[in-house]
């Protein structure tokens, strides 16, 4: 067993927090073994937020300067540190081991604010795969009316919400929305707090395994759970404007009758969670495992349905915020998981699809479905089937982030496919993703970067300063910080859109190569996209240019319509996982194209 040492922690004078939420201390006093890097300790008493890599030295986000007792510099800090900074002391905390009593003080990395989007850009007009047109808002708008035609949201009745929450591997949204209009109240958004075990699926999957788990499931309750309250607080503020507006002294204007008055959770109809496969399964608590191993099969892929209470069970420290919300009411409302497709497809895709009228229209009844063959019959069936086809035009939905999902329908049959991209498209620290496509293009435009994807001296060596020097400081003394585009960050974006370019042509070609009248680009990377420039460096055919278009936050918004439909009996859920049960998924690893296509799309510029 290794000794323990002693780590002294200097903390900065402006910063507001000291460990585990106190007030700011100057000096905090641990102890761990020497085997271990200092990461573990520093999480553990909230005194680092993590880093973007899950640990493996890659972001720099995690930087220490031991003003005593440095540990010799391990390779990986030798890579992303400067030597001046290494005989500074400067280190990185999720490689170096400190060996003897140290004292350090933590640095961290700046991170650009990621922007959440929650907005949707609803469709004013879609191509019916069916044959006909069709208004895709048409089904919330139907939602909004009596059956006899008469507008619900002039009634007097009390009004009733709905929680959307759209549970992110890099942020998570959340909406409390009327539950006739879906109209929203009021938004509640966070950066997921599971970053600091890793940016992407794979990271979080491994900490999982590692012993973390209930660790990850408490870091998202507990974003829902403040959401909740906030929701809580904003229905409050809606009655006591009410009561104000009518001339009461006090008291709910939602009376039950005889003196009662319903509390405010008795107002929310139920709560619906879309997120993928992996985050799904770490909020439920199961294993997740199966999901990094082949053959990467889902605990559970059906929709889940549980109470508010069991979503927070064994989060003791909520209890007196449990008990502070008051009633059995809140106890008994309902919480939705959104079904997923498969260990790769996740729950928000499906609720991106249903919200965008896709998921619906895209596929025959299960009883219409002729069954699968085997060997030379199967074969057959799937060339008849891509045969059939290529003469209907098709729909593409993509929706990238750490995680690149992508959909293909043309009305008959709908193929699903992912691919990690890792944090090239959503950014991990100094740019978002949108502005690395940006930046690449001018790059390539102006010849300072070439189509293989290599930069020009002296670029190439010390990369493309983005920012100007920034004062910042360390320990209270200035430091001049610098943030550059370095060949790696353009070498990952390559790797992140070839797996996606070689994606969209396999789902093209197993569709039958059909015309694409949409593509429709799903997410905050989507919403913020240059299309321009995603076609420039070959992240979008040039010829689809013409047919983007972004819809902003569909998890989000199908969330909330598969919690209306859900609970209010217009959608069963058996059906639905029927209807997912027919969908076609392929494993990009399996297919005999990826590694062909993957290497043809390396290279930028149009094609």
């Amino acid at each position: 067993m290794s000794d323990s040492i002693k780590i002294t922690i200097v903390i900065d004078d402006e910063k507001p927090n000291g460990p585990n939420g106190g007030e700011s201390v100057e000096k905090v006093i641990l102890t761990q073994e020497s085997a271990l890097t200092l990461m573990p300790v520093l999480l553990k008493h909230g005194l680092m937020d993590g880093s973007f890599c899950g640990g493996r030295g890659d972001c720099g986000r995690c930087v220490v300067q031991f003003l005593k007792g440095a540990p010799f510099p391990a390779g990986i800090e030798r890579s992303r540190l400067e030597p001046e900074e290494l005989r500074q002391g400067y280190r990185l905390a999720c490689v170096t081991r400190p060996k003897t009593d140290c004292t350090i003080r933590i640095v961290g990395g700046e991170e650009t604010e990621v922007p959440i989007v929650t907005e949707v850009n609803s469709l004013s007009q879609s191509v019916d795969l069916n044959g006909q047109e069709k208004c895709l808002s048409e089904n919330q708008k139907s939602s909004a009316m009596e059956s006899n035609g008469r507008d619900k949201r002039k009634s007097k009745k009390i009004k009733r919400y709905i929680i959307a929450v759209d549970l992110g591997t890099t942020t998570i949204a959340m909406q409390l929305r009327d539950a006739e209009t879906g109209e929203a109240a009021d938004t509640y958004c966070e950066i997921n707090p599971q970053r600091r075990y890793g940016t992407d699926v794979l990271a979080r999957i491994q900490a999982s395994v590692e012993g973390n788990g209930e660790e990850l499931r408490r870091l998202v309750c507990e974003v829902i759970f403040r959401g909740v309250e906030q929701f809580a607080a904003c229905l409050r503020s809606e009655d006591l404007s009410e009561d104000m507006t009518a001339g009461r002294q006090s008291g709910m204007p939602n009376d039950l009758g005889n003196g009662i008055r319903e509390p405010v959770y008795g107002r929310i109809v139920c709560m619906c969670i879309a997120g993928n496969t992996t985050m799904e399964h770490l909020l439920l608590g199961y294993d997740v495992a199966c999901l990094g191993r082949a053959p990467f099969l889902p605990v559970e892929t059906g929709v889940q349905k549980i109470s508010a209470v069991s979503l927070f069970a064994g989060m003791d420290h909520l209890a007196e915020g449990l008990r502070g919300l008051g009633s059995e009411v809140f106890l008994d409302f309902p919480v939705y998981i959104a079904p997923c497709i498969s260990a790769f497809v996740g729950g928000d895709i499906v609720a991106g699809l249903y919200e965008l009228g896709l998921f619906s229209a895209g596929l025959r009844e299960a009883e219409d479905k002729p069954e699968k063959g085997t060997g030379e019959k199967q074969a057959g069936d799937e060339a008849a089937g891509r045969e059939a086809s290529a003469g209907r035009p098709a729909v593409l939905f993509v929706d990238l982030g750490t995680n690149g999902e992508m959909a293909i329908t043309d009305g008959q049959r709908m193929i699903v496919t992912a691919t990690a991209a890792g944090p090239a498209f959503e950014g991990d620290g100094a740019m978002i993703g949108t502005d690395r496509i940006a930046l690449t293009a001018k790059l390539l435009r102006s010849g300072v970067l070439d189509e293989t994807g290599l930069l020009a001296e002296p670029y190439f060596t010390q990369g493309v300063r983005i920012e100007d020097e920034k004062e910042g400081k360390v320990a209270g003394n200035p430091r001049k910080t610098m943030c550059y585009f370095k060949q790696e960050d353009i070498r990952a974006l390559q790797m992140a859109k070839a797996a996606i370019r070689a994606g969209v042509e396999i789902l093209w070609n197993e569709m039958g190569r059909p015309e694409i009248d949409q593509v429709l680009l799903a997410g905050g990377f989507g919403y913020f996209l240059d299309v321009e420039a995603a076609s420039a460096i070959g992240l979008l055919p040039a010829d689809m240019r013409e047919r983007v278009q972004a819809v902003g936050n569909t998890s989000l918004a199908g969330a909330y319509e598969l919690g209306r439909d859900l609970c209010g009996n217009r959608l069963d859920a058996a059906r639905l996982e029927a209807k997912i049960a027919l969908v076609e998924s392929i494993n990009l690893a399996k297919t005999d194209q990826f590694e062909r296509l993957y290497l043809k799309y390396m290279g930028l510029g149009e094609d």
